[in-house]
């Protein structure tokens, strides 16, 4: 696969000097004789639904058990990178983390979280997730957290639109283009997306290109490829789409709730979404769910390249950091919460994203997710943001590009050729 990485050039090298001289590496007293082990939580972003529930799990936790107690602290999802820099740097912060995979790579290289090779009954964990959410969390043949939750991106549709029309879901991008002139009549977009300068966009163009056959970068992740012919494929037609008037005028400027507002409001057929639609729907918007159908996001009818066809695969992780001084509590609490709770047996969309341990899916589990089957299909072919320690400037590199398309300031290839002139520079540090 690809070399081993440098240093992360955003850690400088007063990181290093305190790990040689254990500056900084404070060991917070959490082991105090005759009182229960103190195992720190931070919990990164969740729905209501899932910060209620990790509250009642630690309050059980805590009622039954004298030997280790939990102290759990609510974190904003968008502060966790820079919360783990600081954190990792000092060697003081929490036991336990739930963020996001892609940091699994950069903070496990650097020593920031504890791999979990290092507790003899892993092999017994790992074997009740499904094996294809392990890849996204390791690094070098070590992994550094629990997979607990996967978000496959699918295509939300609203069915009472296409039946009102007479319209099928589109099983690619050649029916989705047909459907733009008939509902653009009636005033209605065939598709939206966001398309601002943000990390949403990025997240909506990368199921395009992974089912036109592209990927995010060349083999050896020495270059980009998203500018290959997959990209310019899949860019070229959001523009063509934009430029018809089938996706919203203001599409350019969406960010998350922008677009969600406007397809939750009967303006839009078609979105590319995540496990958390549904909750988001009727609990910000008070939207019919009877209306909502999932289904595969389409490609094109042939790929583009030969890699396989696949949607973006996001996994929500827990992790230890690799400065705790209770491993093995914090490995006790880890496990108890997110592995051995019954919640995770059965997918709950109130939590945000369906479960990754194979029983969730044996033969009579019951769930209120809508399309639960379409999501499972797109988690067992889904595809992750490459696990690259400069991966968050990149996906904003990418988002750049798209918006510059679709604003018509640069051409497909133009737009694509300038960021991956810019993400190959970051490859070039590592």
């Amino acid at each position: 696969m690809r070399e081993s990485m440098k240093r992360s050039k955003l850690f400088t090298p007063m990181f290093c000097v305190f790990l040689a001289l254990g500056l900084g590496c404070g060991t917070p007293e959490r082991i105090v004789p005759g009182q229960p082990v103190r195992v720190v939580l931070w919990e990164f972003g969740g729905l209501p639904g899932m910060q209620e529930w990790v509250k009642a799990a630690v309050e059980r936790f805590n009622a039954e058990r004298d030997d280790i107690q939990i102290e759990l602290e609510f974190r904003d999802w968008a502060t966790q990178r820079e919360s783990l820099i600081s954190t990792t740097i000092l060697g003081d912060g929490p036991d336990i983390v739930r963020v996001h995979h892609k940091y699994s790579v950069e903070f496990g290289e650097l020593g920031g979280l504890y791999a979990l090779e290092n507790f003899d009954d892993f092999p017994s964990v790992r074997s009740r997730i499904l094996d294809n959410v392990w890849d996204p969390v390791s690094y070098e043949g070590k992994h550094y957290g629990v997979p607990v939750t996967m978000l496959p991106f699918i295509l939300a549709v609203n069915r009472d639109i296409l039946s009102q029309h007479g319209l099928e879901i589109p099983e690619n991008w050649e029916e989705l283009k047909a459907m733009g002139p008939l509902l653009k009549r009636q005033g209605i977009d065939a598709f939206t997306m966001p398309g601002g300068v943000n990390l949403d966009t990025a997240y909506r163009f990368l199921p395009l290109l992974f089912r036109a056959g592209g990927r995010v970068f060349n083999a050896d992740w020495s270059a980009a490829a998203f500018n290959g012919p997959a990209g310019v494929a899949a860019l070229s037609m959001l523009v063509d789409m934009k430029s018809q008037g089938f996706m919203p005028a203001a599409s350019a400027a969406y960010r998350f709730d922008e677009n969600a507002a406007h397809w939750a409001t009967g303006k839009a057929a078609l979105s590319i979404e995540g496990p958390w639609w549904q909750n988001a729907m009727i609990g910000n918007y008070d939207f019919d769910l009877d209306k909502l159908v999932l289904a595969q996001v389409p490609g094109p009818a042939t790929r583009y390249e030969e890699h396989p066809s696949g949607t973006l695969l996001d996994v929500v992780m827990v992790a230890i950091t690799g400065y705790s001084p209770v491993p093995e509590q914090a490995w006790e609490v880890l496990k108890a919460l997110y592995v051995n709770d019954p919640v995770w047996l059965k997918p709950n969309p109130d939590l945000g994203g369906i479960p990754t341990q194979k029983a969730a899916y044996a033969p009579g589990v019951e769930s209120d997710y809508i399309g639960l089957d379409e999501l499972a299909e797109a988690g067992r072919n889904g595809i992750s943001w490459p696990g690259h320690p400069g991966i968050t400037e990149i996906q904003r590199h990418i988002a750049d590009a798209v918006n510059m398309a679709l604003t018509g300031t640069l051409t497909p290839q133009e737009a694509l050729d300038q960021a991956a002139e810019e993400v190959n520079e970051i490859l070039s540090d590592y």
